[in-house]
């Protein structure tokens, strides 16, 4: 079905918008993405460096604890007593009023003397820490507690915890502690070491520090023993805290040697996070610090920017449709009079035409009559006419004879270039109808 040209003309500008616009919204989106991504990764960086801050901070504030309490000349003296009674008191007093989840002290050899937990004393000889602090040296480091020492310090029912897969599935029962610890020496006043105070902070089911950091950076932040989280700010669909769960991810850090940062769907939501590995005072990674930013928080810029995207190119549609519709009328009114125009002067041109095959007969009515008179002139000839005039008629026809031949000559030509305005005509006709079809979709 033939169609008028300003109804191709607004298809082809509708068209053109829409395809552009479809473009744009495309790339737009796309663009967004993968530049709020970035972003993403940029700040989930950041916010995972902080949170690392966070944890540096509170290993330094045990390490400063646990040392201002090796100081202390109440512990030492009571130390040089073996006032037990006196040491335990104090231990309870110490770990209650500064956060700490235990804080012990041995002797110089490593046999305990007081517990802040209780009264299962027992022997630290084999722990590396106490025994570099009998050296002199004052140790703060992050740890994976032993269950036989979590025993001792009443500490097992805490880390106790059976780790389950995204499916809900059992991989393992966890009885070991994700800890800060710290070990200082304990002097006399001839600077010998009479002891060792040893103290820490067990990570397991312990929420201060991921619940901290998440309120001061947002997101949601989690400590991990191995693959396993053992705390963590991020919430379940049922309102619960995601713990005792694996997180298979931390296989790449141990495997590659460095942070992760890309997508986790952990807790029924899907994070951008940043996976940082733990490591203890001999550069062994023992866990990792998780710290997420949910997806939807990225969709839902990606989605509110297409909005107003698709919003304005709806409104600049209809602004260039505005536009288009007078000028595709106006483009065809000007191309319909520019076929008018033509249409004309090919009539006008046949007109002229007709007028010279006209003149073309006359010349040729006029060679007939000559040649009819010359016929007659030979005839009298014939005769002997005594006027002596007959030869004169047939010289004065010789001579006409020869104008008409050049007539006739010149009347050739004329008829040739005639029959090329003929055909000229016919092309401008041809023109005509093109031109008309094209503006009213169908010749007139």
């Amino acid at each position: 079905m033939n169609t008028s040209l300003r109804t191709r003309l607004l298809g082809t500008i509708v068209a053109a918008i829409l395809l552009f616009f479809i473009i744009s919204v495309v790339a737009a989106r796309l663009t967004l993405q993968h530049d709020l991504t970035n972003l993403g990764k940029s700040e989930v960086t950041s916010g995972s460096r902080a949170f690392g801050g966070y944890w540096a901070a509170r290993k330094e504030q045990i390490r400063l604890l646990v040392a201002q309490d090796a100081s202390s000349s109440a512990l030492r003296r009571d130390v040089m007593s073996h006032a037990a009674a006196s040491l335990q008191q104090q231990l309870a007093n110490i770990a209650s009023t500064s956060g700490l989840s235990w804080i012990t002290i041995t002797d110089s050899s490593g046999r305990v003397l007081a517990r802040s937990t209780g009264t299962n004393l027992g022997s630290l000889a084999g722990n590396k820490y106490v025994a570099r602090a009998e050296t002199g040296e004052t140790v703060a480091t992050a740890a994976l507690v032993s269950p036989n020492e979590l025993r001792a310090e009443g500490l097992a029912a805490q880390a106790a915890a059976t780790v389950t897969n995204a499916a809900g599935k059992t991989v393992e029962h966890l009885d070991r502690g994700l800890a800060i610890v710290s070990a200082a020496p304990m002097s006399d006043s001839n600077q010998r070491t009479i002891g060792v105070i040893y103290g820490g902070v067990l990570m397991n089911h312990s929420y201060d520090l991921v619940d901290e950091s998440t309120k001061a950076l947002g997101g949601a932040t989690a400590l991990l023993d191995g693959d396993a989280v053992v705390a963590s700010s991020i919430t379940q669909p049922n309102g619960m805290r995601l713990v005792d769960s694996q997180i298979p991810l931390y296989d790449s850090i141990v495997e590659n040697g460095r942070a992760y940062t890309g997508p986790d769907f952990e807790g029924g939501t899907l994070y951008l996070a940043r996976i940082d590995p733990i490591t203890n005072d001999q550069n062994d990674v023992i866990g990792a610090l998780w710290y997420g930013v949910p997806m939807a928080q990225i969709s839902e810029i990606v989605n509110h920017m297409t909005e107003t995207f698709v919003l304005w190119g709806i409104a600049a549609t209809i602004l260039a449709l505005l536009i288009a519709v007078p000028l595709a009328g106006r483009i065809s009114a000007s191309i319909a009079e520019r076929s008018e125009q033509i249409s004309s002067a090919a009539k006008e041109l046949g007109v002229t035409i007709v007028g010279g095959e006209v003149s073309g007969d006359h010349v040729r009515a006029t060679k007939a009559a000559v040649g009819h008179v010359g016929a007659l002139l030979e005839d009298l000839a014939a005769g002997g006419d005594p006027s002596g005039k007959i030869a004169q008629l047939k010289a004065a026809n010789a001579e006409l004879a020869g104008d008409m031949i050049v007539i006739d000559t010149l009347s050739q030509e004329m008829s040739d270039r005639l029959q090329t305005a003929v055909t000229r005509v016919a092309e401008l006709n041809d023109v005509a109808a093109a031109l008309d079809k094209l503006v009213h979709g169908s010749s007139k």
